[in-house]
């Protein structure tokens, strides 16, 4: 535990740093610049001048993906149940679509360059899922080797960060509105936390649309590697176990849903009652504090080194599925 509190504090620090500048910064009456990208960028710019520090590896490691993940569970209890689940059933079908493509689409452009499958594979499952953990998840199950993870892990970065600041910028030039915007974002981006930075820089409704639908799509990683897992073992004649592709399930998605059960079922009977409207109120705040606090990490975290080691080929393969799925899905989305 003492290991975590280095890198915990780091991240809470730029994160009480950035929620202050956020709350200063006023052009015409309006707040141009969120806090997660002011956390982004503060973390990005540290790590750029500073260089790696292992000491803030392991909590920095924890803040991405268990603080992250309690907090999505946080933002369950601010979001009705029948709001969750009309935005995930309506776009379900636009998410497997995406999903799809995205696959198939870097497969095919990685074949046209001359990759590898293999990290064709991953570029494509990273880019239609949900980033590094869809890669490493899915890196087993078709047998990639190291490198073949590093690279394709190092493209996925690189394009989500961009996406970062290039989704907001587009959906305000096209005028989106928040629901528009946050299903674009959460059908699009590739990790979780770019996901959620992406949709809460443009809008805290844009935010909570985006982190329900990309919880949606992050469960398809389950059946996605038990797929590629049984295609892949069925050429090397080789057994696959289902259960590797069990373990990948996000089990935390089910702890958001709870919460949210938890808040549509109290509403009518203590939404007058003082405590619960606190308890609420707490629970978003604290909802919003560790989701900058996740971005800091997230900032901290990035590899510029291993992000100017990616091959030329990973990275038009990237390019091209990034742009042709968030195309794709901003197209349908818009319809």
């Amino acid at each position: 535990m003492a290991q975590l509190i280095p890198g915990l504090a780091a991240a809470a620090l730029i994160a009480q740093v950035s929620n202050m500048v956020h709350a200063t910064i006023v052009i015409g009456g309006q707040k141009p610049v969120s806090a997660v990208v002011i956390a982004i960028i503060t973390g990005m710019v540290l790590r750029g001048l500073l260089g790696p520090k292992p000491i803030l590896n392991p909590g920095l490691s924890f803040s991405v993906k268990r603080i992250l993940k309690f907090a999505i569970i946080l933002l369950g209890f601010d979001l009705q149940l029948r709001v969750a689940f009309k935005i995930g059933t309506g776009t379900l079908g636009v998410i497997v679509f995406v999903v799809a493509a995205g696959i198939l689409l870097t497969i095919w452009i990685g074949r046209l360059l001359g990759l590898r499958e293999k990290l064709s594979t991953l570029v494509g499952t990273g880019t239609a899922i949900c980033g590094a953990t869809a890669i490493v998840a899915a890196a087993p199950a078709v047998g990639a080797d190291d490198s073949d993870v590093s690279y394709a892990i190092g493209t996925i970065t690189m394009f989500g960060i961009l996406a970062i600041f290039a989704y907001p910028a587009i959906g305000k030039a096209l005028a989106m509105t928040d629901a528009q915007f946050g299903t674009w974002a959460g059908t699009a981006v590739h990790e979780t936390a770019q996901v959620l930075a992406a949709g809460f820089s443009y809008s805290e409704p844009a935010g909570k649309i985006a982190a329900v639908v990309k919880l949606v799509r992050t469960t398809l990683l389950a059946p996605l590697v038990f797929i590629l897992g049984a295609v892949y073992c069925r050429r090397k004649s080789s057994r696959f176990d289902i259960k590797q592709a069990l373990q990948c399930f996000p089990y935390f998605v089910l702890w958001f849903v709870a919460a949210s059960v938890a808040r549509t079922l109290a509403d009518p009977a203590l939404g007058a009652n003082p405590s619960y409207v606190a308890l609420l109120s707490l629970a978003k705040a604290a909802s919003k504090f560790l989701i900058v606090m996740a971005m800091a990490a997230t900032g901290l975290m990035t590899d510029f080194l291993r992000m100017k080691k990616v091959g030329f080929g990973p990275f038009v393969a990237g390019l091209g599925a990034s742009i042709v799925v968030g195309a794709l899905s901003l197209v349908l989305i818009m319809m």
